[in-house]
């Protein structure tokens, strides 16, 4: 019995430490990986410089094609966000294990194992909603890189103007119509994500109501346990509902959607 204790407490160690490093990836991961061929955008202050420069460039080029410079920008932010989303996965995966362990021996230890296990499923969770998030700046990295977009350089204010009118006078040039179609593709992303977490996390929320209900009530730990995955399953469900909902919005109305995105 002790022997199998030791095991379970070696195991929950060697997972949080594997989360923890995860977590410092997440963060510093991106930045160390792509600086040597990014030097250029290591710092985020000069990215919002170049976006707007880029914007402009590309506006008055008048052909959907990216000019160079704003090319090689999207380029990165597919790259950065596809770290991201490789690294949230691993931490979902690992995460989840971590909880799954702590849960099992919070039925037969104290309530501070119940709170270590309810904390690392929200992270785990959090960890779901992190990969999405990176999917749909994938999907579509120009989008993702507008809210850097600024109006404290004349760059930044000149492509918020030119984006403003040309949404606003239903204006039809290859720069326009390629932005709107990438902001179709960044929800249409987001749509898609959400459903798919709907569905797992909906489920998995219905079992754990289902399995809550048919335990005895004399086995309380078990009971205790099965509510909380229940409510927080619940919680999340409602939050990709939400999101569900915006992308929805911003899919029959993606000039709208463009504003928001470059801060108008």
């Amino acid at each position: 019995m002790s022997g199998s204790i030791n095991r379970s407490r070696s195991s929950i160690v060697v997972l949080a430490c594997a989360g923890a490093a995860l977590v410092a990836a997440f963060v510093l991961g991106p930045a160390a990986l792509l600086r040597g061929r990014y030097p250029q955008f290591q710092d985020q202050s000069t990215m919002s410089d170049l976006l707007g420069r880029g914007l402009v460039e590309y506006w008055a080029s008048g052909v959907r094609t990216f000019p160079p410079g704003l090319a090689e920008m999207v380029d990165y932010w597919f790259e950065w966000h596809a770290i991201k989303i490789v690294i949230s996965v691993l931490l979902t995966v690992v995460l989840g294990l971590l909880a799954a362990a702590l849960w099992r021996r919070s039925l037969t230890a104290g309530t501070g194992y119940v709170i270590a296990a309810a904390s690392t499923t929200v992270l785990s969770l959090f960890s779901v909603f992190l990969a999405v998030l990176n999917t749909q700046s994938t999907a579509a990295p120009v989008v993702a890189l507008l809210p850097m977009l600024s109006d404290d350089n004349a760059d930044g204010q000149t492509a918020q103007s030119m984006i403003e009118n040309g949404v606003r006078n239903g204006e039809d040039g290859p720069p326009l119509i390629t932005l709107l179609e990438q902001v179709e593709h960044y929800n249409w992303s987001m749509l898609v994500s959400t459903v798919v977490v709907i569905a797992v996390v909906g489920g998995a929320t219905a079992l754990a109501f289902r399995r809550y209900t048919s335990t005895n009530s004399a086995n309380r730990s078990h009971r205790r346990m099965f509510v909380v995955l229940g409510s927080l399953g619940t919680v999340m469900t409602i939050v990709m509902t939400l999101m569900l909902v915006a992308a929805i919005v911003a899919v029959i109305d993606p000039g709208e959607a463009l504003l928001g995105a470059v801060g108008l």
